[in-house]
């Protein structure tokens, strides 16, 4: 199939070429760290002023004072900053100034005109020294005192180590976001459900990251930047409001064949265009409402989509989940932030910790996918998310250090040294190889796994699960199935994501996806491997399929030699000789030699059909002299098949025991049962004779007993003795029921 992923370029669609998982990952993984790096970049490349602000009375409030700001004993929390002014000018300050977000204007006049002002502190702020204007905070006064000036060197340069803590809160959920709606999408890119899971991830990470950057900065940003990262906050949010609406139409089953997402971009093209031009000079009209249609739509489609599951119950079950999930972030993101702007009151909680709600939504996304399989996603991607969180932690760890050692000017190299090579170099190869894909094994190890499970002897599993287990160590899919489709030979598939082939001995085919553990492609060498290998194991079937055929030919043949020589001169001493003892002798030997015939000459016969031979035989013997016989099979153990062997073993314990009973137990009732437990053949054969010696022993055993014992042994079976309640002597063989006892 040709759609792997959908990206959208004006009004056309532009498919591309599926990648392996790993591949898609890695640059998931590149992306989400560029976002990172850039906006860190934004932040600090404003100059530091060491102080954080929020509107005040009649400018701008200051809420905290940095150790290191250049302000530091001058500024403290709570003085007002009413002016500025430097080589390049002078500009009083407005409340307005320090709004967080720009888009919480109700009109685009305050919108522009809170642009046009950042250009103007821009063009202020960017000199060598800054003179501030301020009144000094008293507690139970406003205004506070006379204003008061203080100027400030902005020589120094922006650390990482001085943002706050809100920007870096904004930074790692959006970019967690990303990567997570990047992590269902790598492993479903057939399907447009997770395709659109993953730009609605991608949207909000970018409104997030954007929102990260000019909402925790001290007083300003360049202008033309600002704009830029509040209209891609916009461009995020509505992505996500339109890509999470059409994910509603299309999972977890597809509404209706109608383009519901070329619906949404068309539209949200518009939204966007409408709002960019300012061709209605309201925010509400242009923002707020846009996003509560989307939810109230998603909220429409996610009750068809109940309707139309409801008897479904696993698809209910998931939708149900994943509802729950995806309407609590959005509910309570658009309940706290954007309802009461629209009311004309300022939100509950502001927005830039409002983002955590999308990363629960996610994340509760995430543990839908371990629970009930959404986007058809099993438990086996969490070790390709445990791989992807490891290449996150490494990269992590490579910052954190390149960070902490660019701050501590004061470490020493020694302490370097040993933090580098024996703590952190350590670690991060560990992680590493978690992460890197293992080595594959070489061409004598495959072989020597081929041919040992091609011609292996195993009883239990037929030669298409010795196939299925030789690829599955082989190749190392993270996903085994049958396929839909039959083959006639090896071929890879979907752009090397899958590998089918056919089975060795049946119809049937396998598939096997995402070759060792998703970490590569299914390539030529996997292919060659697994042609070579199914001539292999078809040999190795034809050469045991010729090995039977010449074993039961070499059985007919010594049936009929037995049959022709050693019958006949049997048949001679009972016709010929007058001792009635000898005659009785050759009788019992050909009795026992037309039954080692039948078994060399017969197939597998039914467990019913031997019990019942034996049944009659042992009636005939036990009448002669004068003993009651019972005999029970059970319903389950008659429907059971055992080949010749087993059935000839079986028979001689029957009568090997009866023939002792009748001899030396001095018994007068014998009794036979067959049953079938925990898929063993049971066979108890009982007497009420004298019994077993209490101390007895296996070294005890006479020739009867040795012969029961090694005909259990030859069938892979255990034989017990034990002593019924009542007296006399009983014998338990248990027989497995293998390929040794079936057809």
């Amino acid at each position: 199939m040709a759609f792997q992923g959908v990206f959208f370029r004006g009004f056309c669609v532009v498919t591309i070429s599926r990648w392996a998982p790993s591949h898609f990952l890695t640059v998931g993984l590149a992306v989400g760290t560029a976002l990172f790096l850039t906006k860190i970049y934004l932040a600090i490349s404003a100059p530091y002023l060491g102080f954080s602000t929020e509107p005040g009375h009649i400018g701008v409030l200051i809420t905290h004072v940095d150790e290191s700001s250049p302000g530091h004993g001058a500024l403290a929390r709570g003085d007002e900053v009413i002016a500025i002014a430097s080589d390049q000018g002078e500009m009083a300050l407005e409340p307005l100034d320090a709004v967080r977000e720009p888009d919480d204007s109700r009109l685009y006049t305050s919108y522009n005109r809170f642009f046009e002002r950042q250009a103007r502190i821009w063009e202020i702020v960017n000199a060598p020294r800054l003179s501030l204007t301020f009144i000094r905070a008293v507690a139970g006064q406003t205004p506070a005192s006379a204003p008061q000036q203080v100027i400030i060197s902005l020589d120094r340069p922006h650390q990482i180590g001085n943002l706050p803590v809100t920007f870096w809160y904004q930074l790692l959920c959006g970019v967690a976001i990303f990567w997570m709606g990047m992590a269902v999408w790598a492993f479903t890119q057939k399907e447009r459900g997770p395709f659109l899971y993953a730009v609605a991830g991608f949207g909000i990470g970018v409104a997030i990251i954007s929102s990260a950057a000019y909402t925790s900065r001290t007083l300003v940003l360049p202008a033309d930047i600002f704009l830029f990262l509040s209209r891609a906050n916009q461009l995020g949010a509505m992505t996500f409001a339109g890509a999470g609406t059409a994910l509603l139409w299309y999972y977890p089953t597809q509404i209706q064949r109608f383009r519901f997402d070329c619906f949404v971009l068309v539209t949200v093209s518009l939204i966007l265009l409408v709002n960019w031009n300012q061709w209605v000079d309201s925010l509400d009209v242009t923002a707020r409402y846009p996003l509560i249609a989307w939810g109230l739509s998603g909220a429409v489609l996610a009750a068809v989509q109940w309707h139309r599951t409801r008897r479904a119950p696993v698809e209910r079950a998931r939708l149900k989940w994943f509802v729950y999930a995806w309407f609590g972030g959005i509910t309570g993101y658009l309940g706290l932030v954007v309802v009461p702007q629209l009311i004309g009151e300022e939100s509950i909680i502001h927005q830039q910790y409002a983002w955590g709600l999308f990363v629960l939504t996610y994340l509760g996304i995430a543990l839908g996918i371990v629970r009930y399989r959404l986007f058809d996603l099993d438990r086996w991607i969490l070790k390709a998310w445990f791989w992807f969180a490891c290449g996150i932690l490494i990269l992590l760890m490579d910052g954190i250090l390149l960070i902490w050692l660019n701050l501590q000017h004061t470490l020493s190299l020694t302490i370097s040294v040993v933090l580098v090579g024996w703590i952190y170099f350590p670690m991060r190869q560990w992680l590493q190889g978690l992460v890197m894909p293992g080595t594959r094994d070489t061409s004598w190890e495959q072989f020597s796994r081929i041919i040992s499970r091609a011609f292996s002897a195993d009883g239990n599993a037929s030669i298409d699960d010795r196939w299925r287990r030789m690829l599955d160590h082989t190749l190392s899919p993270l996903q085994t199935s049958d396929a839909a489709k039959a083959c006639s030979a090896p071929v890879i598939a979907d752009n090397g994501l899958c590998l089918r082939t056919p089975l060795v001995d049946g119809p049937g085919s396998l598939e096997f996806t995402y070759a060792s553990q998703g970490q590569r492609l299914f390539d030529r060498e996997d292919l060659h491997l697994v042609v070579n290998a199914l001539s292999l194991f078809r040999y190795a079937q034809q050469y045991r399929s010729s090995f039977e055929q010449a074993i039961a030919m070499e059985r007919q043949r010594v049936a009929r030699d037995l049959h022709d020589d050693v019958g006949a001169r049997l048949l001679s001493i009972i016709y010929r000789t007058e001792d009635s003892e000898l005659n009785g002798i050759a009788r019992e030997c050909l009795h026992e030699l037309r039954d080692v015939i039948q078994g060399l000459q017969k197939e597998a016969v039914a467990v019913e059909q031997s019990f019942s031979r034996w049944h009659l035989e042992a009636r005939a013997r036990c009448e002669q002299v004068g003993v009651e016989l019972r005999v029970a099979l059970a319903p389950s153990a008659a429907e059971m098949i055992l080949t010749p062997r087993a059935e000839r073993n079986l028979g001689s314990i029957v009568r090997e025991f009866i023939t002792n009973s009748l001899r030396h137990a001095r018994a007068s009732c014998v009794s036979i049962s067959l049953a079938s437990q925990d898929n063993n053949l049971v066979l108890d054969v009982s007497d009420d004779g004298l019994g077993w010696w209490l101390d007895m022993t296996s070294s005890d055993f006479g020739i009867g007993l040795h012969s029961i014992r090694a005909r259990c042994e030859e069938l892979d079976g255990q034989m017990g003795l034990y002593c019924p309640v009542s007296k006399g002597a009983a014998i338990r063989c248990v027989i497995p029921d293998t390929m040794e006892a079936r057809s």
